[in-house]
Order: C-alpha cells, then sequence, then structure tokens
C-alpha cells in the first residue's frame, strides 16, 4: 500500500532514541514545512554525521581521481590534475551551501530558483532547472556503476589477459548488476544505508604505492607537461584535462536533497555539503600526490588493456595479479556504494519534483509505501533510466568518457542559476534574518559566487568536448546530444502538458 502526499496519517515522526527530542530549531524546521504546504511522509534516519557519511560515500573523492586519472594524463600529465585539483570547488559549495541554509528541502536546485528568481522568471527557470538536475543526477550516478562494472570486467582481464577478450555487452551487464543492487539497498535496506556509505581503503593503498612503486621525481609531478591527446593547442589540451578534477568533486549537493530526512537541516545541511568537499578534498589529495610520484611509465599505463591506468599502475608495482585484483576490487566497491548513494539523493529529488506535479504521471511517482517509508516508484524510475543509458557503451567505445562529461556538464548545469540569481536577485531582497545559519556575508558573498560562477562555466564548456582528436564517431562526446535530448524531451513535455499542472513549488516569497 502507498500514500500521496495528502495523506498525514501515514506519517511517523522519528523516535526519541534516534535523535534525542526535538530542539527549538528542529520544531521550527517542521513547522516551516508545514506552513509552505509541505508534509512529511519520509523517515528522518540521517543525522548530520550519517549524512555527512553518505556524501563521502557518494562523492568519493580519491576513489574517483582513480577512475579517471586517464584524461588529466592525456591532456597535460601530472601537472593537470595536480594545479586543477579543488579549484572552484570550494566556492561552489559554499555558494550552495548558504542558499541550502535559508531553504533546506529535497527539491533542492529548483526550489532555490523559484524562490531567488523574478517573478516572471520563476515557473519555467525552476521547472528546467529541475529537469537538468534530475537528468544530472542520473548521469552522475550512472558513472559510478559505469566504473564499478567496468572496472570488475577489467579484473577479468587483467588476470586472464590471453583467453579473455572483454566485450562491451558484457560490460553492461556488470554495469546492470550495480545498478540492481543500489536499488535493492534503497528499497529494502535504507534502514541501514546512512550507516553504511564509508570509504575504505585509503591509508592501505597509500602505504603500499609508497612501499612498492617506483618514484619520479619533483619536476615530473609539478612541471613536466605532456599532451598525448591529438589537441594541438596545449591550453584547450589542459582545460579538456580539467574533466579529471572536477569529476571527483560532483555530488556535494546530494545534502539538500535528504533535507526532509534529517533534523535540523538548515544547519546541519550546509555543515555536511562542506565538510564533505574538504574532508574528501584532503583525502584526495594526498591520493592524487601519490599516484602522480608513482605513475612509472604513462604510456604503458594509457595503453593498458584493462582500459584503465590505475589498475597498470596497481599490477606494475604489486608485480601481483592477486594483489592488484584486492586493490581494484576495493575501488571497485566503493563506486558500488557511491552509486547506491547517489540513487538515494536522486529518487529524493525526482519524488519532490512528482511532489509538485513536474513529471509525467507525477500522481504515479509521489507516492510513498507506507511500510518502508521510501519513494519505491521513484527509485525504480532513476533505475530504469539508468539501466537506458548504459545502452550507449554498446555503439561508443568511449562512452565512459561522455558519460562523465554528462555528468559535468548536468550536475554543473543545475548549479549554476541558483548561483546567479542568488547573486543578482536573491542578495538584494534578503534580510539578514532571513538567511540560514550558514551565511557568506554581503562582501564575502557575491565574491565567492562569481569565482563559482566563472568556474562553472569554464569546467562546462570544455566538459564538451572530445577528450582526443582527430574525433571519430566511435570517440565523440556525445554529453551536448544526450543533454540536447532530455532537454527536448523535457520541453515538449512542460509547454505540451506539463505547465498546466507545475505552478513551481510551495515557498515563501522573498521578492515580489
Amino acid at each position: 500500500m502507498s500514500i500521496g502526499p495528502e495523506s498525514v496519517e501515514a506519517v511517523k515522526m522519528v523516535d526519541e532514541n534516534d535523535f534525542g527530542i526535538s530542539s527549538p530549531d528542529e520544531r521550527s524546521d517542521n513547522e516551516a514545512m508545514k506552513s509552505e504546504g509541505q508534509v512529511e511522509e519520509l523517515r528522518r534516519v540521517f543525522s548530520v554525521w550519517s549524512l555527512g557519511a553518505l556524501c563521502l560515500a557518494l562523492m568519493a573523492t580519491w576513489e574517483a581521481v582513480t577512475s579517471v586519472v586517464a584524461a588529466a594524463l592525456t591532456n597535460g600529465g601530472a601537472p593537470c590534475l595536480f594545479y586543477n585539483y579543488f579549484v572552484g570547488s570550494i566556492a561552489i559549495v559554499c555558494s550552495l551551501a548558504e542558499i541550502a541554509s535559508i531553504y533546506p528541502t529535497a527539491g533542492g536546485q529548483y526550489h532555490w530558483v523559484a524562490v531567488l528568481a523574478p517573478k516572471n522568471q520563476r515557473i519555467v527557470a525552476s521547472w528546467f532547472t529541475g529537469w537538468i538536475s534530475i537528468g544530472g543526477q542520473i548521469v552522475f550516478t550512472s558513472s559510478a556503476a559505469f566504473a564499478a562494472g567496468l572496472q570488475l570486467q577489467a579484473i577479468i582481464t587483467m588476470n586472464h589477459p590471453d583467453t579473455y577478450i572483454p566485450q562491451r555487452w558484457q560490460g553492461m551487464l556488470f554495469y546492470w548488476l550495480v545498478l540492481v543492487y543500489a536499488a535493492t539497498v534503497n528499497i529494502w535496506g535504507s534502514r541501514v544505508l546512512p550507516h553504511t556509505n564509508l570509504a575504505a581503503g585509503l591509508i592501505a593503498f597509500m602505504a603500499i604505492l609508497g612501499a612498492m612503486a617506483p618514484k619520479h621525481d619533483a619536476h615530473y609531478v609539478f612541471v613536466e607537461v605532456s599532451n598525448t591527446s591529438g589537441w594541438e593547442n596545449n591550453g584547450v589540451s589542459w582545460l579538456v584535462g580539467t574533466l579529471s578534477a572536477v569529476y571527483p568533486f560532483l555530488g556535494y549537493d546530494a545534502a539538500c536533497h535528504m533535507a526532509e530526512e534529517m533534523p535540523h537541516p538548515s544547519r546541519n545541511v550546509p555543515i555536511a555539503m562542506v565538510s564533505s568537499v574538504i574532508v574528501n578534498g584532503i583525502m584526495g589529495l594526498g591520493w592524487t600526490t601519490m599516484i602522480l610520484f608513482s605513475l612509472g611509465d604513462l604510456n604503458e599505463l594509457l595503453t593498458s588493456p584493462t582500459g584503465f591506468p590505475f589498475i597498470q599502475l596497481f599490477l606494475n608495482a604489486t608485480k601481483s595479479s592477486a594483489g592488484a585484483t584486492v586493490m581494484v576490487v576495493v575501488i571497485s566497491l566503493t563506486a558500488v556504494a557511491a552509486n547506491a548513494a547517489g540513487l538515494t539523493s536522486t529518487s529524493r529529488t525526482y519524488w519532490a519534483f512528482a511532489r509538485d506535479s513536474a513529471v509525467p504521471y507525477s500522481k504515479y511517482f509521489v507516492e510513498v509505501d507506507t511500510k518502508l517509508q521510501v519513494p519505491v516508484r521513484a527509485i525504480m524510475v532513476v533505475t530504469v533510466l539508468e539501466m537506458l543509458l548504459g545502452l550507449i557503451y554498446l555503439g561508443n567505445s568511449t562512452a565512459f568518457n561522455a558519460v562523465l562529461s554528462m555528468s559535468v556538464l548536468g550536475m554543473y548545469a543545475s548549479y549554476i542559476l541558483p548561483i546567479i540569481y542568488m547573486l543578482l536577485n536573491g542578495r538584494k531582497n534578503l534580510e539578514n534574518g532571513q538567511y540560514g545559519p550558514f551565511q557568506l556575508g554581503r562582501i564575502m558573498g557575491p565574491i565567492t559566487n562569481l569565482i563559482a560562477i566563472c568556474w562553472l562555466v569554464v569546467a562546462t564548456v570544455f566538459s564538451t568536448l572530445p577528450s582526443v582528436e582527430p574525433v571519430t564517431p566511435q570517440n565523440m562526446n556525445y554529453s551536448t546530444v544526450v543533454m540536447a535530448g532530455w532537454l527536448l524531451f523535457g520541453g515538449v513535455f512542460f509547454f505540451g502538458f506539463g505547465r498546466r499542472e507545475y505552478t513551481g513549488p510551495s515557498t515563501e516569497v522573498i521578492n515580489k
């Protein structure tokens, strides 16, 4: 049996044993939700610590750097990854965290646009922001499953180089297996999900590479630029290589999409967002530096039959297929956990969008299972869309890179509009009492927003370019094609049917 947003009777309050007695801040958050027409339907199972753990697992920066290191090594070499690392991410997350502190809701970006945009732009701007956000999150979540599935297949290639010829359809089946696992965990294992999404293996891996891998000198890591991508302009090649530095920091907005499943969201959501970037960034920086010093023969890594340079690196360092297999399995399982965490966040965004009558068949997808207290139908539709995305891999040898590019394009496109509206429209209309606990201030706020917008534009543009030249149908970057198709479908639905139902999320109007 399931319930719709009107069924207040089915709402279960959080147990006092989970979080303690509600504080005034928590009660005010609940009252604000009710005053805006929202009904609490999801269990509040996330504390600030478990939400932070989920964000750590979803971003999994050190694992993500490992999986996508090839883009930087091809387009600039070791310095490209080192100097681009961490650029822009702090400004973006702080800008979004400030908005999330003002308006914590599962809708995230599209809710913020509806609050901050001028009145005559709210409906269209918020709807397309939400549609882009969902598309970006679907692709971003899929990228973790792609990494895990293709790495599991690569383990077979590494251990049976003479007898096993990897097929794309087999890689797709591995990918689908990861997606099925994530859906299972999200539907039936959600009570333990906040406590199980923890990264593992970093210290051990640092020790292994530190002790066993031959080391380059500092000149190689910090100075020696290389360009094997085919791009004639080294500057363009360098910027294309930023994909390796941008992708590992995606996903911190997951905290805001879980705002309705935790106490004190106006305080705890910004804490989880910013701290996950800082903690992931510190861990990832140490790991990135170790990898760059331990690369060995770069050409051997880039031509590895496994398709992943880091697998060849592990094999070269340990000189043991068994040892390298264990290390790859840890990386892959981290990606599996990231996919499960990503599905949690994405399904909540889709559910929130359906709650506002903004997706096809909203009344069907908005329902929440009364027993499990999770949006099962939203979880399933996201999983099916992710499975369909896997079909790209059957016809494109560089589909994994295209999925990475689509992740940056989709996620960054959903980040930029709220920040622009906050800079141009929100700050002049917000009074001090309307800000949340996390506030950047009247001086640092606009500066931070401008830095974030500049980096978002640069990273978005260069994420759409192919990673190598010359371009062929097999290595083409299809991120813009897929995004255009997603927007075309969304536009036809919205202007043909959706705008009759969608009137914007229930918000408190701050700019008349």
